[in-house]
């Protein structure tokens, strides 16, 4: 057997290899561990909260340090290219010098990695974390350091080919979303502003829930409670939602319970997701949702959804003041809302319109989505089998690592 043979690597236990460090104090800028790496917060695309302005007790970590995170379970250890402060909560790694920090950047998001942070997390649901007892007495392989270095240098190269791929599918996919919303603009382009009328007046019902969350029943049930995760797009997803108990359902649907074909409406971040209900099952208003029931005398309800998915409503949200990611929309702002009413004789013809619009290019949108769906997983495959010896990176090629997609 060659040292490049698998079976030849021998196996150490993670304590060995990686050793923890815990440096507080330190004059950095504040950082988080995601699925792509540790970040600096500045450079990340969303917030994070942050719930103590002392970061005395962070910890720094450091260019080629890896952090275990409250998501590490999920999706590996994330290996750090900045200098920053990290949540007392994680755990820093330093790699000793036998050790290839590029090897185990991949081998740590592999899928037999993450299958065994799997085994070894500690808590339910949002509490789960890894148990770092556990975790260091992970047996890890120990290729050669000349072979850590050449697998590394084989994935930087393959799965910089598949990034650049999933870029392309990734763009096309947003454009597909902005012309999803653009179809919806030019439509009601045509109407001048005598047209546009408070949302009340082409309602039959406007319910908001203002209730706390509903109790969960441990056991499944036909009665579920819309959250606001399951609005997004213009749909209602039922497929993620709480069971409650039939008493509790009774009791909540008091309110108003929602109808096939209500538009609901979200009023916490991200706020303004909306969608259609077009099930018939048995389910309640969770909590800041806003319910709008079309008058179809007035305004069809397809109609009714598009108003709520076009820019002038983000427009509306924006001079409301609600366009915080933390805040909320008040439901008397809500009523506020102004949509365009169109002359009854031309509703058919503009729904067909935008309906037709709006299906060509969310094809397109779902094309793309399951392209990067088909990249991801083939980069995740590819890793794996190279850190674990499956694929020899002396002697593999990366041409067919696009194979069977479309760029």
């Amino acid at each position: 057997m060659t040292s490049t043979d698998p079976s030849a690597w021998p196996a150490h236990r993670a304590r060995f290899l990686f050793l923890r460090r815990d440096v507080r104090g330190a004059d950095a800028p504040l950082a988080s561990a995601t699925k792509d790496g540790v970040s600096l917060r500045s450079d990340l695309d969303f917030s994070v909260w942050n719930p103590d302005s002392n970061v005395s007790s962070y910890k720094l970590v450091e260019p080629d340090d890896f952090v275990i995170g409250l998501r590490s379970f999920q999706h590996g250890i994330s290996h750090s290219t900045v200098r920053g402060l990290v949540s007392p909560a994680y755990h820093v790694l330093r790699a000793t010098s036998e050790v290839e920090p590029r090897f185990y950047k991949y081998y740590f998001r592999s899928n037999l990695l993450i299958s065994q942070l799997a085994n070894i997390t500690q808590g339910i649901r949002q509490g789960q974390a890894i148990d770092m007892e556990a975790f260091q007495n992970l047996r890890l392989p120990l290729p050669p350091l000349t072979e850590q270095r050449r697998i590394a240098n084989f994935l930087d190269s393959e799965t910089g080919r598949i990034d650049t791929v999933s870029q392309r599918f990734r763009r096309l996919a947003d454009l597909a979303q902005e012309r999803v919303r653009a179809v919806i603009d030019i439509a009601f382009t045509k109407y001048e502003v005598e047209y546009r009328v408070p949302v009340s007046t082409v309602c039959r019902a406007i319910v908001d829930c203002v209730n706390k969350t509903a109790p969960v029943s441990a056991e499944t049930t036909p009665y579920k409670m819309i959250r606001t995760s399951n609005i997004r797009n213009g749909e209602v997803d039922l497929t993620d939602t709480f069971s409650v108990e039939k008493d509790v359902f009774t009791e909540w649907n008091r309110r108003g319970a929602p109808r096939l074909g209500d538009i609901l409406f979200t009023r916490e971040a991200p706020l303004g997701q909306v969608g259609m209900l077009r099930s018939q099952e048995r389910v309640f208003l969770g909590q800041r949702i806003m319910l709008y029931r079309a008058n179809e005398l007035r305004i069809r309800k397809e109609l009714l959804l598009f108003n709520f998915l076009g820019s002038h409503m983000n427009r509306q949200l924006r001079l409301l003041g609600a366009g915080s990611l933390h805040e909320h929309m008040r439901v008397g702002d809500g009523l506020k809302l102004q949509v365009y009413c169109p002359p009854p004789d031309q509703q058919d013809a503009l729904v067909s319109q935008i309906q037709e619009g709006r299906d060509a290019s969310i094809r397109l949108s779902d094309l793309a989505q399951k392209q990067l769906t088909l990249l991801t997983e083939r980069r995740q495959a590819l890793i794996t089998a190279a850190v674990t010896g499956q694929l020899d990176a002396s002697t593999a090629s990366g041409r067919n690592v696009t194979e069977g997609v479309s760029a």
